[in-house]
């Protein structure tokens, strides 16, 4: 109690502190610009520091973390494969659950939610065969399990059989067609030579974009069903020694995931799966019509070579040793089949929530939300249990760095641990979709860390465009974990993110990501429009080439990836860094006057590449073009007029907060994007032809894509010019928003 009370009067005693300095600061910055004696220069700077993101000068926070516990986290959540919706998984949460509350957060709770799921028939394994068209016998037939080859926890009699979650269950046979990835462009190109998927089986590589997505493509033109499988050209570009001699991908390895290509519980779409929710019938929901099952490039080699037909282009070339062909027909009179048994259940899952409460009393019902989610196809030491990992140290070093300092977070730090993000992001969407108004009211910001971790070689970052400085100060104060960096000058987290990933549109600054719709951001960018990002250290040279699959165990990190944890460690305290400076700014340190730059230059995009098409339709860029401009100068006389602010009133505080918090929220259309009303940013929402990647005012893209395949389709051009009318609307207006005018 008495080591309690003094870092409650430590507390106070900082506050008034604090509180007197900034009071004199803005008190000389009002006096000298009414006195007419203070120039632009000295008075922004003055404003800069309302903004500071970088106030922790004494480094406790990157002193603090320490990588012996990531590492101690990561042994405890590999060690036993946890699917949502099983009996390891909810010990998962237990265990989260424990540890916050033995960390000290406040308002620990479990939110269970009752959802679709879909697993593997473990008595009746999915399959791939090669069978005669004659008499049925079967020629090849692909393996259902992956096998051990390193880690004693990789025979676990738990692990799932390979299977695409929410396939449909089926048994088809037929000719088999090569799509090289499975992308519309893809199938295009199939066209353009002359070959129908119609009726046919249809094998692709993983990669380029979403698995649903190619499952969604394949349905829409007419196909059986899917193979999926991971080329090695991709996956052991250089024909490295693979797992478990190294992190390249082995022959053995196959990679699971969902096909599911809406967001959230499937029953229950826009809302909670409460007790108290409608739910439709399994028949009646957005579910894949075809069967689809992945197999390793081992198995597909028996498979692919068999292919007759017309040579594959050049670019549709792999990693295995013969010439790819596009069939339809295979060799010596056969035929492929896939036979699955995936089937769909309701099941219980569970988010863990707590909180770090504000203290300082400034902003007392304003949040910063954290989240990661728990649930893994097998081990997931890289896919999710690095973030899991991380995060859990990052609410521990939080919670140190208040008791050991008195540190006082005007906004309050809200950490969740999503169940189920593997099967569409269930675990986030039911949360947000429950919790919506208060989540749009009052969250300032959303930080997802899905994984930590899967490569050593660069920091990167998905981020909105209003976090895009707040990212580039962190790494900036966190020192390079790479000694070979550091002993070529390169002392920070950003020095070696700026040398080896930099913009290609402005080279002296790193490459930040848009956002698309691949982890649990989705719901707070997307719907809610709360700024979020996502970041981890990663190998952008070969990405994770053991994602998902069997592989992806302790060993792996511990052994091949990172010995010493020194990358988790770097991550967890650039993560850190951020959610104390967004917690402790008095003005939300956002990069407003990035945004404008931003959608002009996909405005420009648009122009270089549809502008014929869109002239040949009588159409124009014009008014858009002019509502960039308008929202240009409108953030401009913004910045200009927070120099003769009086910010000792915390009332204008709050009000300059309030407009800045609007301004993510003027990009939300509450129709959606067309054809997609769950997704309603119309500036950062992903294609509805690769949910993974992220592509500015990509509804604008995506119609005009579809024209340049039949550029007289009247319906669409009807889009295109309706959805422009209502982006037009949206861009001009958001300066509205952060100028608080109603005219």
């Amino acid at each position: 109690m008495v080591a309690q009370s003094n870092v409650i009067v430590t507390s106070i005693a900082l506050g008034a502190v604090v509180a007197f300095l900034l009071g004199m600061i803005v008190y000389e910055v009002i006096i000298l610009v009414q006195q007419g004696t203070a120039d632009e220069n000295y008075a922004v700077q003055k404003i800069s520091e309302l903004t500071r993101t970088d106030s922790v000068k004494d480094d406790f926070i990157v002193n603090e973390v320490n990588a012996s516990k990531i590492r101690d986290n990561l042994r405890y959540l590999t060690s036993a494969p946890h699917v949502a919706g099983t009996a390891e998984q909810a010990d998962t949460a237990q265990w989260v659950y424990d540890q916050w509350l033995q960390q000290g957060l406040v308002d620990v709770k479990t939110i269970p939610y009752e959802v679709l799921l879909s697993y593997p028939d473990e008595n009746n394994p999915n399959r791939v065969r090669l069978v005669s068209k004659t008499d049925g016998s079967v020629v090849f037939e692909s393996v259902f399990r992956q096998e051990p080859l390193y880690a004693p926890e990789e025979a676990d009699p738990r692990v799932l059989h390979n299977y695409n979650a929410y396939s449909a269950a089926a048994t088809v046979q037929g000719d088999l067609v090569y799509a090289n990835y499975g992308r519309e462009e893809d199938f295009a190109e199939l066209a353009r030579r002359g070959v129908d998927v119609t009726g046919k089986i249809v094998i692709a590589k993983y990669g380029k974009n979403f698995r649903g997505d190619k499952a969604k493509a394949c349905q829409e033109h007419g196909a059986l069903g899917l193979v999926l499988y991971n080329d090695p050209a991709d996956y052991d570009p250089d024909g490295l020694e693979v797992y478990p001699d190294s992190v390249m991908m082995p022959s053995t390895a196959t990679q699971m995931g969902s096909i599911l290509g809406t967001k959230g519980d499937p029953q229950t779409p826009f809302y909670p799966a409460i007790e108290s929710s409608f739910r439709y019938p399994e028949d009646e929901c957005e579910l894949p019509a075809i069967p689809c099952q992945p197999i390793s490039y081992g198995d597909a080699y028996h498979i692919l070579r068999a292919m007759e037909g017309d040579e594959a282009p050049a670019s549709w070339q792999g990693g295995l040793n013969f010439t790819y062909h596009l069939g339809p027909t295979l060799a010596s009179g056969l035929e492929v089949q896939v036979e699955t048994h995936t089937t769909n259940r309701r099941a219980t899952i569970t988010n863990v929530i707590a909180t770090i409460p504000q203290t300082a009393g400034d902003d007392p019902d304003r949040f910063v939300v954290v989240g990661n989610h728990r649930d893994a196809w097998m081990f997931g030491s890289v896919d999710p249990s690095s973030g899991t990992a991380v995060m859990m140290e990052i609410s521990r070093v939080l919670m140190a760095y208040i008791n050991e300092t008195g540190w006082s977070p005007r906004r309050s730090i809200v950490f969740c641990s999503w169940d189920a993000e593997e099967f569409g992001l269930i675990g986030s969407t039911e949360w947000t979709q429950q919790f919506s108004k208060q989540l749009s009211d009052r969250a300032v910001a959303y930080l997802n860390i899905d994984q930590a971790f899967n490569g050593n070689y660069t920091f990167r970052a998905q981020a909105s465009p209003l976090l895009r400085d707040i990212i580039y100060n962190a790494t900036k104060e966190v020192p390079n974990p790479d000694p070979a960096e550091v002993a070529a000058g390169r002392t920070s987290v950003y020095d070696t993110w700026l040398h080896r990933l930099a913009d290609l549109d402005d080279l002296t600054r790193p490459w930040i990501g848009n956002l698309a719709s691949g982890s649990d951001y989705y719901s707070f960018q997307q719907v809610l429009g709360v700024p979020s990002m996502d970041m981890r250290y990663t190998d952008t040279r070969y990405g994770e080439p053991l994602y998902h699959t069997l592989y992806e165990t302790f060993e792996l990190v511990d052994e091949l990836y990172d010995k010493g944890f020194l990358y988790h460690a770097a991550t967890t305290a650039v993560a850190a860094k951020i959610v104390a400076a967004v917690a402790s700014a008095p003005l939300l340190p956002y990069s407003y006057t990035f945004y404008p730059e931003f959608i002009r230059s996909a405005v420009v995009d648009l122009q270089q590449q549809y502008g014929d098409l869109i002239a040949s339709h009588n159409c124009s860029l014009d008014l858009m073009t002019q509502a960039v401009d308008r929202f240009t100068q409108d953030v401009a006389d913004f910045k200009d007029s927070l120099q003769n602010t009086d910010f000792s009133d915390l009332l204008v505080q709050r009000h300059v907060n309030d407009r800045l918090m609007l301004l993510e929220k003027a990009f939300l259309d509450p129709r959606g994007l067309p054809h997609r009303p769950d997704y309603l940013h119309v500036v950062t929402s992903p294609s509805a032809f690769d949910s993974y990647s992220g592509v500015a005012l990509a509804g604008l893209h995506d119609a005009l894509y579809a024209l340049s395949a039949a550029p007289d389709d009247a319906d669409l051009w009807r889009d295109f010019q309706e959805h422009l009318a209502s982006v037009t609307h949206l861009v001009a207006s958001a300066g509205d928003a952060l100028q608080g005018r109603l005219w």
